[in-house]
């Protein structure tokens, strides 16, 4: 069978000129920030690391992401989702690197990536998935070329991107291994001693990476729960059609694999940091460890590895049928895949709440209004919700703006500053509740507001500090 029978006539460099200026249409069309959480505290980290330079070194900020992001975010939200949206691009343009290196149909690489819900999605975010997932696509793209030194010295600051990394670092290393190539993984060290030798010169600590990594530990507030919890939830992250295709993909693999008609680099780079990534992650969940929280968006950075094996599988069913009508499969699935997200399954695209503000960040707007026509936005507030300081142009960690109320912990608010508590943030993140604001502090309630019409109720209380 001719697998060139997709747009194989297509000049490749139009074609993904088309493709760019269609996704960026889309993305800057949409109004959701994909999370209400992270994404919008990792594009204030980034938009503001000029002012606060202390965020270049800062793991929960995570330093390369920091560094590559901020000039874009300084320009503001459009700035982060423009790198987000690139980060995005590039990966499934290494992806469809990947395809031609595996003697694959490339052109699949597109609709098998971007048609998965999440990975489209995510480009409307100032979270560090996307450039992750670039990162570690170039990583395994230049393995592929043979240029693994290139390609450690890329993974040696991984890690500084996502603590994910540190799995990534751990899995390369049992390819190396397997490969015959030990001798080269001193390289995966770079990252860890260039940095070390940065932070020894600002911090005066050469190991802060790990000191100061916030995923140490065990916490109760972050739960635990089942080890399938991303099995389950796969399929909401990258669509129903995409998830059927990479389980026959993964059942075509095995038979490659035990047939040895599957080369090493395909077994352990493609098949195994795809299994290997879940398996950990699944690991976390279920013990509590890292803080993992059960977060499903964690999987977005291997889609286009598992886009990879879902064309494995697609290319299986169109050996099961005559060659002459195995086109019309290829033809149908991607129809499906093309359609899928707009229909009404719970595992395709929400219209309604992924292309709009969440109505928690609707309430945030209101609030942020409420504070600006009573002349209250100038006064130094504390606050969780980060769509509040993003909405009223504050910088995060200073006192004269805007603080974090973990801060409430250590010492008392300054008088006259507000307090801007949620039901949500404060109290997952911070763990303050309504009741130790009234117990523990001096304060007068300056108004609440409540999204009671949600299946989730919201409410936000505006106190000041007397004294």
């Amino acid at each position: 069978m001719d697998k060139r029978y997709f747009t194989n006539r297509l000049n490749p460099k139009i074609v993904w000129i088309i493709i760019l200026c269609i996704d960026l249409i889309l993305v800057f069309l949409n109004k959701s920030t994909f999370d209400d959480g992270d994404s919008i505290l990792h594009f204030l980290q980034a938009h503001q690391a000029a002012y606060t330079p202390h965020l270049f070194l800062d793991m929960w900020a995570k330093p390369i992401f920091i560094l590559l992001a901020w000039p874009f975010a300084s320009f503001g939200w459009w700035g982060m989702k423009l790198f987000n949206t690139l980060c995005i691009f590039l990966s499934t343009f290494f992806a469809y690197q990947l395809f031609i290196q595996l003697k694959l149909e490339q052109w699949w690489a597109i609709p098998l990536c971007l048609g998965a819900p999440a990975y489209f999605l995510v480009q409307s975010s100032g979270l560090t998935e996307p450039l992750f997932t670039v990162f570690l696509m170039a990583i395994i793209y230049l393995e592929y070329r043979n240029k693994t030194v290139f390609a450690l010295i890329l993974l040696s600051f991984l890690p500084f991107i996502r603590a994910e990394g540190w799995i990534i670092m751990l899995m390369f290393s049992t390819y190396l291994i397997f490969a015959k190539k030990w001798t080269k993984l001193p390289y995966m060290a770079i990252g860890t001693i260039l940095y070390g030798l940065i932070g020894t010169l600002f911090l005066g600590d050469f190991l802060f990476m790990f000191h100061e990594n916030p995923y140490n530990g065990v916490e109760a507030k972050f739960g635990s729960g089942n080890i399938f919890h991303y099995l389950i939830q796969l399929p909401y992250i990258i669509g129903l059609p995409i998830f059927i295709l990479l389980c026959l993909g993964l059942i075509r693999g095995i038979q490659l694999f035990i047939t040895n008609r599957m080369e090493l680099k395909e077994v352990f780079l493609v098949y195994g940091f795809s299994v290997g990534y879940i398996l950990a992650q699944s690991i976390f969940w279920r013990f509590g460890l890292f803080h993992s929280f059960g977060m499903t968006r964690v999987l977005i950075v291997i889609i286009p590895l598992l886009a990879i094996i879902a064309y494995r599988g697609i290319e299986w069913l169109a050996m099961l049928v005559p060659s002459k009508n195995a086109n019309y499969i290829f033809a149908f699935y991607l129809l499906c895949i093309l359609a899928f997200p707009f229909t009404k399954n719970k595992m395709g695209f929400k219209i309604e709440k992924s292309y709009k503000l969440s109505t928690n960040q609707m309430l945030i707007t209101n609030v942020a209004d409420w504070m600006i026509g009573n002349n209250l936005d100038k006064k130094p507030f504390y606050s969780n919700a980060y769509y509040l300081p993003m909405v009223l142009h504050k910088h995060l960690e200073t006192t004269a703006e805007c603080s974090n109320f973990n801060l409430l912990h250590q010492r008392p608010p300054e008088k006259g500053s507000l307090l801007i508590w949620d039901s949500y943030f404060a109290v997952t993140d911070a763990e303050i509740s309504d009741t130790f604001i009234q117990n523990k502090f001096e304060v007068a309630l300056l108004k609440e507001f409540t999204n009671a019409d949600d299946s989730k109720p919201y409410t936000i209380k505006v106190y000041s500090v007397i004294k």
